[in-house]
């Protein structure tokens, strides 16, 4: 799949059905391959853009997931943490949805175990923080394609280990319920919240190129500790 951007073309990396297995709630039920979704890294409009975006040490991508299912489970990403940046605190990311509408389902460790668990529900232009320290998924629950976009640091590595250990998050989305994965010992009760606009943005989030020192907090979190306590309204 190709995916104009300003006079920019991009390839798509494909992630297909047959990839997900490890983290599939019925892993036998897949009887038929197919393209899951489609990821689209280091986007940027222009050159000028390109060199502002790698100069703050970040990165823009795409991700397109159209509708299905495999045993009645939603479409998901793979699910994945990522690395200590600061003493205490992983990077965070920023999500945006630009078609469709989604679910992020948020996890965090602590001494081998989950502590915290949250979905968050978003629409078309809702801004989604992944504060540090949360693995996270993205579900398509609808018969719509989901489309998204994210900023992160470029500069890392995403760990997938704990969820291919665990096959998925600890809770999987199926036939539009929430059923816990049995594969974690204990799991807490699911704190469901839409995201607050903590960071003001008002149509697409790829606007933030002009003033890229409001995506600081994805570098440096220890700095802006406020924007993630304050990124959730929870319902």
């Amino acid at each position: 799949m190709e995916f104009a951007f300003g006079k920019k073309v991009f390839q798509s990396e494909v992630r297909r059905a047959s990839d997900l297995k490890p983290v599939l709630a019925f892993p036998e039920a897949l009887k038929e391959d197919f393209d899951a979704y489609y990821m689209f890294r280091d986007s940027f409009k222009t050159d000028e853009d390109a060199e502002i975006i790698r100069r703050a040490g970040l990165r823009y991508d795409y991700t397109v997931i159209p509708p299905n299912n495999i045993g009645g489970e939603s479409i998901k990403t793979y699910g994945h943490y990522h690395p200590e940046v600061e003493r205490g605190l992983t990077y965070p990311e920023v999500y945006q949805v630009l078609e469709g509408k989604a679910f992020f389902i948020l996890q965090k460790p602590s001494n081998g175990k989950i502590e915290d668990v949250i979905v968050v529900e978003a629409k078309k232009w809702d801004v989604v923080i992944v504060p540090s320290n949360y693995g996270h998924v993205t579900i398509n629950p609808t018969d719509e394609d989901l489309i998204t976009a994210n900023w992160v640091c470029r500069n890392f590595s995403s760990i997938y280990e704990p969820y291919t250990q665990r096959r998925g998050a600890c809770y999987y989305y199926i036939n539009g319920e929430w059923v816990r994965n049995r594969n974690y010992e204990e799991v807490p009760e699911i704190r469901f919240a839409k995201p607050r606009n903590v960071l003001e943005v008002e149509g697409d989030m790829y606007e933030l190129v002009y003033s890229i020192e409001k995506l600081e907090f994805l570098v440096k979190p220890q700095r802006h500790l406020k924007i993630f306590e304050n990124a959730f309204e929870f319902i």
